[in-house]
């Protein structure tokens, strides 16, 4: 894709993926400041929020590449990235404190399958990924992120509508 649009070559494209890994670290310590002053059902629906802006800045880029701007994209995937990041540290947060103490023990236990779905996500998303090439690279950025909005705007109506049925609070630690 910034081959197509921006002509980067693998040492630019490699510099922006450094660069989004680099910012995960200050991402998750501003995430672990924000998550002492609010619940995490709330930081999750802000999370899914800054994903569908940054899915909508990327998707709106105009009748033809040379209205899509360098500026816009990377602005937008750096939203889509971190967003994504901090969704799951806020989802895995939720999850152990909902999940019964039962099922954190053995060898197959909620953690292990936590990660084996979310290792099923990354495969599935690099097979969209792969399918949507073969339509050519004009039509890979509406066919990647156009399911990747849809997914996002459902994702957020579902966690907003059992939004009450969340656990707010870490109720296993109450004494």
């Amino acid at each position: 894709i910034t081959a197509y649009y921006f002509h980067w070559n693998t040492t630019a494209s490699g510099t922006f993926l450094a660069i989004l890994g680099i910012l995960i670290f200050p991402a998750n310590l501003v995430l672990a400041k924000v998550s002492r002053q609010y619940s995490d059902r709330y930081l999750i629906i802000v999370t899914l929020l800054m994903l569908i802006a940054g899915t909508f800045g990327i998707l709106f880029y105009g009748s033809d590449s040379t209205t899509y701007s360098m500026t816009q994209y990377v602005t937008f995937a750096v939203f889509i990235f971190l967003s994504t990041n901090m969704l799951e540290g806020v989802n895995m947060s939720l999850l152990s404190k909902t999940i019964p103490k039962s099922w954190a023990r053995g060898t197959f236990n909620s953690g292990l399958l936590a990660t084996e779905a979310g290792t099923l996500g990354r495969a599935m998303g690099d097979v969209v990924i792969s399918a949507t090439a073969l339509a050519g690279f004009d039509k890979m950025l509406n066919l990647t992120f156009a399911p990747l909005a849809f997914v996002s705007i459902v994702t957020t109506i579902v966690t907003w509508k059992v939004y009450e049925y969340l656990v707010p609070v870490d109720q296993d630690d109450e004494d």
